[in-house]
């Protein structure tokens, strides 16, 4: 999960350059809980959480609008028209504060910076960098939240120490454009773009249901409106219908 934003002008400020958004020497943010519920915009063809990253709901809408960039053009994950969004209750033993930036595979970044972030498309397994020391049975999940994180947490799970560090149980799978849609009819349709969920859809929703003050780098973004429609988007089954997990075969009402 990787957060470079440009999807308006406002949010842009959120963009990162090669130095961290958070300065070395600002102490880390409070834990989060030790059980909690996780989002992850992902391709359908997973599942679960191990080895890979997930949000909040700040934390992952942040990294869905981030989605609309044309930096992220070639990141597998970058579609809300077309991949799914899982929703997941964790439990964890503790929290490290050594996020790990995971990408799935087949993800690339045209520039020297974010280039260590690519993924070779022949691997099966996402791509994780960030560790300081070997990830084992033993290593915590660990956290992130800063202004990238839209004031909320990013989260990474090492495959290797799940089920004895964490667990996940999987609450929902929905349709990213299911969620995405939503968001469109109540910031009025858009109708000055097209019918995919493309960036002018991302400024129009965001114009109409994000409010914003302050000033860059104190800028803060008030998501209310987005958060509602979320809540109903996964409480809803007849709304958002629960997709088919990797392998199955069901028949999804439409």
């Amino acid at each position: 999960m990787v957060l470079i934003l440009q999807a308006s002008s406002a949010m842009a400020n959120m963009i990162p350059t090669e130095q961290s958004a958070q300065s070395p020497s600002a102490p880390p943010a409070k834990p989060p809980p030790k059980t909690v519920t996780t989002y992850h915009l992902f391709e359908r063809k997973y599942t679960g959480l191990a080895g890979k990253d997930a949000g909040d709901f700040l934390g992952d809408a942040s990294f869905i609008f981030s989605t609309f960039n044309p930096f992220e053009k070639k990141n597998p994950e970058a579609s809300m028209q077309e991949n799914i969004i899982e929703m997941s209750s964790v439990s964890v033993q503790g929290w490290s504060t050594e996020y790990l930036l995971c990408n799935a595979p087949g993800a690339e970044y045209n520039s020297s910076f974010a280039r260590k972030l690519d993924c070779p498309s022949n691997t099966s397994d996402y791509c994780c960098t960030g560790n300081k020391s070997a990830i084992t049975a033993d290593t915590l999940p660990a956290y992130e939240s800063n202004g990238l994180t839209g004031g909320g947490y990013w989260y990474s799970f090492p495959k290797a120490s799940e089920g004895k560090m964490w667990t996940e149980k999987l609450e929902r799978r929905i349709n990213g454009a299911c969620l995405g849609n939503i968001w469109r009819t109540e910031a009025g349709g858009c109708p000055q773009c097209g019918d995919y969920l493309d960036q002018c859809v991302a400024r129009c929703i965001e114009s109409a249901l994000v409010k914003t003050s302050g000033h860059y780098p104190n800028i803060k973004y008030d998501f209310s409106k987005l958060h509602t429609k979320w809540d109903e988007a996964f409480s809803n089954k007849m709304l958002c219908p629960d997709q088919p997990l990797p392998g199955h075969v069901d028949v999804i009402v439409v």
